[in-house]
Protein backbone atom coordinates (compact mmCIF):
# COMPACT_ATOMS: atom_id res chain seq x y z
CA UNK A 1 0.00 0.00 0.00
CA UNK A 2 1.17 3.51 -0.82
CA UNK A 3 0.63 5.79 2.16
CA UNK A 4 2.59 8.87 1.06
CA UNK A 5 2.68 10.69 -2.30
CA UNK A 6 5.26 13.42 -2.85
CA UNK A 7 4.97 15.51 -6.02
CA UNK A 8 7.17 18.20 -7.47
CA UNK A 9 5.29 21.36 -8.42
CA UNK A 10 6.62 23.28 -11.46
CA UNK A 11 6.63 21.08 -14.53
CA UNK A 12 4.78 18.37 -12.63
CA UNK A 13 1.63 19.46 -10.77
CA UNK A 14 1.82 22.77 -12.60
CA UNK A 15 2.87 22.17 -16.23
CA UNK A 16 5.09 24.84 -17.76
CA UNK A 17 3.03 27.57 -19.41
CA UNK A 18 -0.02 26.76 -17.29
CA UNK A 19 -1.33 29.28 -14.74
CA UNK A 20 -2.93 26.86 -12.30
CA UNK A 21 -3.10 23.23 -11.30
CA UNK A 22 -5.67 21.37 -13.39
CA UNK A 23 -9.09 20.44 -12.03
CA UNK A 24 -8.31 16.79 -12.75
CA UNK A 25 -5.08 16.88 -10.74
CA UNK A 26 -6.93 18.49 -7.81
CA UNK A 27 -9.64 15.82 -8.06
CA UNK A 28 -7.00 13.09 -7.94
CA UNK A 29 -5.32 14.69 -4.91
CA UNK A 30 -8.73 14.67 -3.20
CA UNK A 31 -9.18 11.03 -4.15
CA UNK A 32 -5.77 10.16 -2.68
CA UNK A 33 -6.63 11.96 0.55
CA UNK A 34 -9.92 10.06 0.66
CA UNK A 35 -7.86 6.86 0.51
CA UNK A 36 -6.02 8.06 3.64
CA UNK A 37 -2.86 8.72 1.61
CA UNK A 38 -0.77 11.61 2.91
CA UNK A 39 0.07 14.07 0.12
CA UNK A 40 3.08 16.40 0.03
CA UNK A 41 4.17 18.99 -2.53
CA UNK A 42 7.95 19.39 -2.87
CA UNK A 43 9.27 22.45 -4.69
CA UNK A 44 11.94 25.07 -5.04
CA UNK A 45 9.22 27.66 -4.45
CA UNK A 46 8.55 29.21 -1.05
CA UNK A 47 5.87 27.99 1.34
CA UNK A 48 3.66 31.05 0.77
CA UNK A 49 3.85 30.64 -3.00
CA UNK A 50 2.76 27.02 -2.84
CA UNK A 51 -0.14 27.70 -0.48
CA UNK A 52 -1.34 30.59 -2.67
CA UNK A 53 -1.42 28.26 -5.68
CA UNK A 54 -3.22 25.45 -3.84
CA UNK A 55 -5.40 27.37 -1.33
CA UNK A 56 -8.04 24.64 -1.10
CA UNK A 57 -5.37 22.27 0.25
CA UNK A 58 -3.60 24.80 2.51
CA UNK A 59 -4.34 22.90 5.73
CA UNK A 60 -4.40 19.38 4.31
CA UNK A 61 -1.08 18.90 2.52
CA UNK A 62 2.54 19.01 3.63
CA UNK A 63 4.42 21.69 1.69
CA UNK A 64 8.15 21.04 1.28
CA UNK A 65 9.57 24.34 0.06
CA UNK A 66 12.83 26.00 -0.96
CA UNK A 67 14.20 22.77 -2.47
CA UNK A 68 13.94 20.86 0.79
CA UNK A 69 15.08 23.59 3.19
CA UNK A 70 11.72 23.82 4.94
CA UNK A 71 8.38 22.09 5.28
CA UNK A 72 5.14 22.98 6.99
CA UNK A 73 1.51 21.98 7.25
CA UNK A 74 -1.37 24.26 8.13
CA UNK A 75 1.00 27.16 8.69
CA UNK A 76 3.03 25.25 11.29
CA UNK A 77 6.74 24.96 10.61
CA UNK A 78 7.82 21.34 11.08
CA UNK A 79 11.31 21.16 9.58
CA UNK A 80 13.97 23.65 8.58
CA UNK A 81 17.51 24.05 7.37
CA UNK A 82 17.88 27.81 7.44
CA UNK A 83 20.66 29.84 5.84
CA UNK A 84 23.01 30.82 8.66
CA UNK A 85 23.67 34.47 9.54
CA UNK A 86 27.31 34.26 8.43
CA UNK A 87 26.18 33.12 4.98
CA UNK A 88 23.45 35.77 4.74
CA UNK A 89 26.16 38.36 5.46
CA UNK A 90 27.97 37.28 2.27
CA UNK A 91 25.06 38.53 0.15
CA UNK A 92 24.92 41.87 1.95
CA UNK A 93 28.70 42.36 1.72
CA UNK A 94 28.56 41.65 -2.02
CA UNK A 95 25.56 43.93 -2.45
CA UNK A 96 27.24 46.84 -0.68
CA UNK A 97 30.31 46.33 -2.87
CA UNK A 98 28.49 46.21 -6.22
CA UNK A 99 25.59 48.55 -6.93
CA UNK A 100 24.21 46.37 -9.75
CA UNK A 101 23.66 43.40 -7.42
CA UNK A 102 20.32 42.84 -5.69
CA UNK A 103 18.60 39.94 -3.99
CA UNK A 104 15.45 38.70 -2.27
CA UNK A 105 15.58 36.70 0.97
CA UNK A 106 12.72 34.26 1.43
CA UNK A 107 11.36 33.23 4.81
CA UNK A 108 8.36 30.99 5.47
CA UNK A 109 5.99 33.95 5.80
CA UNK A 110 7.74 37.02 4.37
CA UNK A 111 10.22 38.16 1.72
CA UNK A 112 12.91 40.81 2.13
CA UNK A 113 14.73 42.67 -0.65
CA UNK A 114 18.08 44.40 -0.96
CA UNK A 115 18.81 46.81 -3.81
CA UNK A 116 16.84 47.42 -7.00
CA UNK A 117 14.99 44.22 -7.81
CA UNK A 118 14.16 43.96 -11.55
CA UNK A 119 10.54 44.85 -12.29
CA UNK A 120 10.27 41.65 -14.30
CA UNK A 121 11.17 39.53 -11.25
CA UNK A 122 8.15 37.60 -10.06
CA UNK A 123 8.34 37.97 -6.31
CA UNK A 124 5.74 38.50 -3.65
CA UNK A 125 5.58 41.75 -1.78
CA UNK A 126 8.91 42.19 -0.04
CA UNK A 127 10.23 44.44 2.72
CA UNK A 128 13.37 46.48 1.95
CA UNK A 129 16.39 45.79 4.17
CA UNK A 130 20.00 46.99 4.15
CA UNK A 131 21.59 44.49 6.53
CA UNK A 132 20.94 41.01 7.87
CA UNK A 133 20.35 42.23 11.42
CA UNK A 134 17.10 43.86 10.27
CA UNK A 135 15.56 40.42 9.67
CA UNK A 136 14.09 38.48 12.58
CA UNK A 137 12.59 35.67 10.51
CA UNK A 138 14.59 32.59 9.47
CA UNK A 139 15.65 32.65 5.81
CA UNK A 140 15.49 29.48 3.70
CA UNK A 141 16.31 30.73 0.19
CA UNK A 142 17.98 33.72 -1.48
CA UNK A 143 17.33 34.80 -5.08
CA UNK A 144 20.00 37.03 -6.62
CA UNK A 145 19.84 39.39 -9.62
CA UNK A 146 22.13 41.50 -11.79
CA UNK A 147 25.58 40.05 -11.18
CA UNK A 148 27.07 36.59 -10.81
CA UNK A 149 27.55 35.67 -7.17
CA UNK A 150 30.08 32.98 -6.25
CA UNK A 151 30.16 32.14 -2.55
CA UNK A 152 33.22 30.51 -1.05
CA UNK A 153 33.27 26.71 -1.46
CA UNK A 154 33.62 26.62 2.33
CA UNK A 155 30.36 28.48 2.89
CA UNK A 156 27.15 26.76 3.95
CA UNK A 157 25.43 27.65 0.68
CA UNK A 158 24.31 25.54 -2.27
CA UNK A 159 23.12 26.90 -5.60
CA UNK A 160 19.64 25.50 -6.10
CA UNK A 161 18.96 27.16 -9.47
CA UNK A 162 21.39 28.81 -11.87
CA UNK A 163 18.90 31.15 -13.54
CA UNK A 164 19.36 29.75 -17.01
CA UNK A 165 20.37 32.58 -19.34
CA UNK A 166 19.45 35.29 -16.83
CA UNK A 167 21.91 36.85 -14.39
CA UNK A 168 19.93 35.34 -11.56
CA UNK A 169 20.36 32.39 -9.21
CA UNK A 170 18.87 30.83 -6.09
CA UNK A 171 20.73 29.57 -3.02
CA UNK A 172 19.74 27.38 -0.07
CA UNK A 173 21.48 25.72 2.86
CA UNK A 174 24.20 23.36 1.61
CA UNK A 175 22.67 20.45 3.51
CA UNK A 176 19.11 20.98 2.29
CA UNK A 177 17.59 18.92 -0.50
CA UNK A 178 14.33 17.18 -1.33
CA UNK A 179 15.54 13.75 -0.23
CA UNK A 180 16.62 14.89 3.24
CA UNK A 181 13.28 16.66 3.78
CA UNK A 182 11.40 13.58 2.54
CA UNK A 183 13.33 11.34 4.95
CA UNK A 184 12.40 13.61 7.85
CA UNK A 185 8.74 13.58 6.81
CA UNK A 186 8.76 9.79 6.55
CA UNK A 187 10.15 9.52 10.08
CA UNK A 188 7.50 11.95 11.33
CA UNK A 189 4.78 9.84 9.76
CA UNK A 190 6.48 6.54 10.73
CA UNK A 191 6.69 5.49 7.08
CA UNK A 192 9.47 4.17 4.83
CA UNK A 193 10.37 4.27 1.16
CA UNK A 194 8.22 1.17 0.68
CA UNK A 195 5.13 3.23 1.58
CA UNK A 196 6.09 6.13 -0.70
CA UNK A 197 5.58 7.27 -4.29
CA UNK A 198 7.35 10.31 -5.77
CA UNK A 199 6.63 12.29 -8.95
CA UNK A 200 8.94 14.83 -10.62
CA UNK A 201 10.25 16.23 -13.88
CA UNK A 202 13.75 17.66 -13.42
CA UNK A 203 17.23 17.22 -12.02
CA UNK A 204 16.54 18.38 -8.47
CA UNK A 205 13.95 15.58 -8.18
CA UNK A 206 16.51 12.82 -8.73
CA UNK A 207 17.61 12.64 -5.09
CA UNK A 208 13.98 12.55 -3.97
CA UNK A 209 13.31 9.41 -6.02
CA UNK A 210 15.79 7.50 -3.85
CA UNK A 211 13.32 7.75 -1.01
CA UNK A 212 10.44 6.02 -2.83
CA UNK A 213 9.57 2.51 -3.96
CA UNK A 214 7.44 3.94 -6.78
CA UNK A 215 8.90 6.85 -8.75
CA UNK A 216 7.56 8.66 -11.82
CA UNK A 217 9.22 10.97 -14.33
CA UNK A 218 6.83 13.40 -16.04
CA UNK A 219 7.96 14.18 -19.59
CA UNK A 220 11.53 13.79 -20.80
CA UNK A 221 13.34 16.98 -19.72
CA UNK A 222 16.00 15.22 -17.64
CA UNK A 223 17.75 12.04 -18.74
CA UNK A 224 19.24 11.47 -15.27
CA UNK A 225 15.73 11.46 -13.82
CA UNK A 226 14.46 9.13 -16.54
CA UNK A 227 17.25 6.71 -15.68
CA UNK A 228 16.39 6.74 -11.96
CA UNK A 229 12.62 6.17 -11.89
CA UNK A 230 10.40 3.09 -12.01
CA UNK A 231 7.90 4.60 -14.48
CA UNK A 232 7.76 7.26 -17.19
CA UNK A 233 4.54 9.22 -17.76
CA UNK A 234 3.34 12.14 -19.85
CA UNK A 235 1.37 13.98 -17.17
CA UNK A 236 1.08 14.09 -13.40
CA UNK A 237 -2.53 12.98 -13.75
CA UNK A 238 -1.33 9.74 -15.36
CA UNK A 239 1.02 9.12 -12.44
CA UNK A 240 -1.64 9.87 -9.81
CA UNK A 241 -4.13 7.52 -11.48
CA UNK A 242 -1.53 4.74 -11.47
CA UNK A 243 -0.71 5.27 -7.80
CA UNK A 244 -4.38 5.26 -6.81
CA UNK A 245 -4.94 2.09 -8.84
CA UNK A 246 -2.07 0.35 -7.01
CA UNK A 247 -3.87 0.98 -3.71
CA UNK A 248 -7.14 -0.25 -5.19
CA UNK A 249 -5.79 -3.68 -6.11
Amino acid sequence: MIRLIVSDFDGTLLPYGQAEVSAEAKFLIEKALDQKITFAVSSGRTYNELVSLLPEFADRLYFISCDGAHYAKGGKNLYEKKIEASDLALFFDFGHKFGDFSFVLHGAQSNYCFGDIPSSAKVFESLPVSRATEISEKIYKVTTYGREFKPSPYSGLRMHWDGGKELSAQYVNRFANKCVALSDLQMRLMLTKFDTACIGDSGNDVVMMKGAKYSYAVGNRCQELLDSVTAKVTTVEEALKDIISINSK
